[in-house]
């Protein structure tokens, strides 16, 4: 039975209470509260409490634990200090004024939920375009300029984080709180885009986050439903060689689960891993010189054709997709992909969708993706 809620003063007197007595740790033995729904995103809860919403974040690399706790405290509410003195525990005031962005995908959500003035800074900026108003520029997002955060001073950093990552005990030291953006472990696209909910509980944007993704959700199981139709299952290979590496996507990814739903197959559904795949040259080329679809990201100023694709490499021009013009290519240059697409998982499933299934290419209208010529 839920019982009523209580004032936030009396909570963060009862943890601290607790607190003092387990050794100055803070145990969360909380009243019960309002649980935030989300139906498809797996590593993340959220639960509502009077002036607060705590959120703990499921490390994704060991499922045992967490990778961070939040309590998202409201700027009208008092908060006693001493809930400071745990390190488990990360306190950030909501809604954020001034926060530094380490991604584009973060940034171009933001914006689209109408909350483009807190972003306060941002890294990466080469790959942002959704900003019309002046930013501070902090560099890298895998080496920042710590002088210009301390500058910038941000109520909070959003960043995405890895498995083993070490940059951000650096960045810990500088005593903002750090908003761990994992959302691309999530195992299906539509759990990746759930998040949504929690960053829109960061900006003040719920409300427009939950109807975001209440859209997203619709317009993706049409879209689903419909390729479940479909008898032909098409074999896609995606990217292109790095180095020596060809990476594809492991069969317990989203990208796989998103071609699977867009009634494609990948071509390597034996490697049962969530993320890619590092495979050689020679081994890509056995399994899927006569794959039906290829489809790769780049970021070039000029749109790239089949003739600078047989530059880079004569083993391209043997590909079946590529004697066949079945070639697709995302150009990040021109394209929001990397800002839009993880929240709009029903964007890239339509082209997906499109480029498997469609009799005549002159008829797709795609979002991401263009037909090399």
């Amino acid at each position: 039975m839920k019982i009523r809620p209580i004032s936030f003063s009396f909570m963060m007197a009862t943890a601290v209470f607790l607190a003092s007595c387990s050794g100055g740790s803070v145990a969360f033995s909380l009243p019960e509260g309002d649980t935030i729904p989300l139906t498809h995103a797996r590593n993340l809860t959220m639960v509502r409490y009077d002036g607060f919403t705590k959120v703990e974040l499921v490390n994704p690399w060991d499922t045992t634990g967490l990778l961070a706790t939040y309590l998202l405290v409201e700027d009208s509410a008092t908060l006693d200090k001493t809930l400071l003195n745990d390190s488990r525990v990360q306190i950030v005031r909501v809604p954020l004024r001034n926060a530094l962005v380490f991604t584009a995908v973060h940034c171009g959500l933001i914006c689209e939920l109408g909350k483009e003035p807190c972003i306060g800074g941002v890294c990466e900026s080469q790959y942002i375009q959704c900003l019309t108003q002046p930013v501070v520029d902090c560099g890298s997002g895998s080496s920042p300029n710590h002088e210009r955060i301390m500058q910038l001073r941000p109520d909070a950093m959003i960043v995405s984080p890895f498995e083993n990552q070490t940059g951000n005990d650096k960045l810990a030291r500088l005593g903002i709180p750090i908003i761990q953006g994992a959302e691309y472990m999530e195992p299906t696209a539509l759990g990746r885009a759930e998040w949504m909910k929690f960053y829109g509980l960061l900006v003040g944007a719920e409300a427009e986050a939950h109807n975001l993704f209440r859209m997203v959700e619709l317009r993706y199981d049409s879209l689903k439903a419909t390729a479940a139709l479909l008898k032909e299952k098409p074999v896609i290979f995606t990217d292109k060689p790095y180095g020596n590496v060809w990476y594809q996507p492991g069969a317990e990814s989203s990208a796989a689960r998103l071609y699977a739903d867009a009634g494609a197959a990948i071509a390597f559904p034996e490697y049962r891993k969530s993320g890619s795949v590092p495979l050689s040259v020679e081994q890509v080329y056995s399994r899927v010189h006569d794959a039906d679809r290829w489809l790769f990201i780049c970021h070039t100023p000029t749109q790239p054709t089949l003739a600078m694709l047989a530059d880079e490499s004569d083993i391209y021009t043997r590909f079946k997709a590529f004697q066949t013009g079945q070639v697709w290519v995302c150009n990040t240059a021109t394209s929001d992909f990397f800002e839009s697409s993880p929240f709009h998982p029903d964007r890239l499933l339509s082209d997906i969708l499109q480029i498997c299934h469609a009799q005549q290419s002159d008829t797709l209208s795609l979002y991401y993706y263009q037909q090399l010529k």
